[in-house]
């Protein structure tokens, strides 16, 4: 029998620095990517594999953001002091709750300045040295 569930993005929340993020663009929120593969592995000529764990769990969140966002200009704000900052991504739809953290986090770039013929979004790309998850 087939399952059905439901999905609601007020249930996700982003804090960086101890600030809410708000005014995500209508398309993406939040993207959490690992820098590496977590294992890799190798095939002997006789067919013997070997997986090696790999210890860098460092990744990169990028967050999505409408440019009228004031969320954007916190975030620049940080950039530009070269501050670090730890990060807390929750997930209530799901129980438990995913939980999803980096500590001495640092903003890679500072985020564009944008000025268009409509509003659109801005990514920020945030380094994280360890995501705990």
């Amino acid at each position: 029998m087939s399952s059905i569930t439901n999905y609601n993005p007020m249930k996700v929340s982003v804090i960086v620095d101890g600030r809410i993020i708000t005014g995500f663009s209508d398309a993406s929120m939040v993207v959490i990517t690992r820098n590496e593969d977590i294992v890799s592995t190798a095939v002997g000529t006789q067919g013997d594999v070997v997986y090696s764990e790999n210890a860098n769990r460092s990744g990169t969140i990028t967050l999505s953001l409408q440019e009228t966002s004031s969320s954007v200009d916190f975030l620049r704000r940080i950039a530009k002091g070269r501050k670090e900052v730890n990060v807390v991504i929750s997930d209530t739809n799901k129980t438990p709750a995913e939980v999803t953290s980096a500590n001495r986090c640092r903003i890679t770039k500072i985020p564009d300045n944008k000025k268009e013929k409509t509003a659109g979004s801005i990514d920020v790309t945030i380094f994280a040295p360890v995501i705990e998850d």
